[in-house]
């Protein structure tokens, strides 16, 4: 397990800790742990998706085993979609064991470049030329989505697909401004706000706090 030790200071970015409550010492202290977490997390998934797939691999072909590798993994508590997402996560992993990228990059950007239906080489093409760890998931997904299309890897598509991303990080901040200046304006014409006027404030500012729940509980950036 040592020597798969990961160090995952992307993802310790992400934790939404307010570590200016506890003294130096202790906020080193919790930033390493966060990190070893994050690797033992991953690290689990690769061993599950071994596992997984050795019995897979065993069962498959078999006749008088229809249907028993997935009663087999439901009753432990496992669903469909989690353990296959381990088997190819573990699959990409050992067939890029020498990338040190792949072998740091998020879970669920993994899982998503495991789609690509790689008859030429495509998988490795994209590992080589796209900015995995920069774009989120959702533009990995549609990189892999193109490229099972179109069935190339070109330096044009990952431009278009990386200028999508920085086009959409660009819409969130003019959103941002213009959401302060808003509240800015607010402020000044509070004592004017009718009670219609306040309930319609009152909804956006509800539905954007949905927005930004539902954004929280499927990761933000994964």
């Amino acid at each position: 397990m040592s020597k798969e030790l990961i160090t995952k200071k992307e993802e310790n970015q992400k934790i939404k800790f307010d570590y200016s409550i506890v003294d130096k010492e202790t906020e080193d202290i919790m930033r390493k742990s966060v990190e070893k977490i994050y690797t033992l997390k991953e690290n689990i998934k690769k061993s599950l998706g071994e596992e997984f797939g050795k019995v897979q691999k065993q069962l498959a072909g078999k006749n008088q085993y229809n249907g028993f590798f997935e009663k087999w993994y439901t009753s432990m508590g496992f669903k469909r979609d989690f353990v296959y997402d381990c088997i190819h996560y573990c699959q990409v992993l050992i067939a890029n064991s020498e990338n040190k990228m792949i072998q740091e990059l998020a879970f669920s950007k993994v899982c998503e470049l495991s789609k690509i239906k790689d008859d030429n080489g495509l998988q490795k093409q994209v590992i080589e030329k796209a900015p995995l760890k920069e774009i989120k998931v959702k533009q990995v997904a549609e990189l892999v989505k193109e490229v099972n299309k179109r069935k190339e890897v070109t330096d044009e598509l990952i431009e278009e697909i990386c200028n999508k991303a920085d086009e959409s990080n660009n819409n969130f901040k003019q959103f941002v401004k213009t959401t302060i200046t808003f509240i800015e304006d607010l402020k000044e014409q509070k004592e004017e706000l009718t009670d219609e006027k306040s309930k319609e404030v009152m909804k956006l500012v509800e539905e954007i706090k949905e927005l930004c729940v539902k954004a929280g509980k499927n990761g933000g950036n994964e």
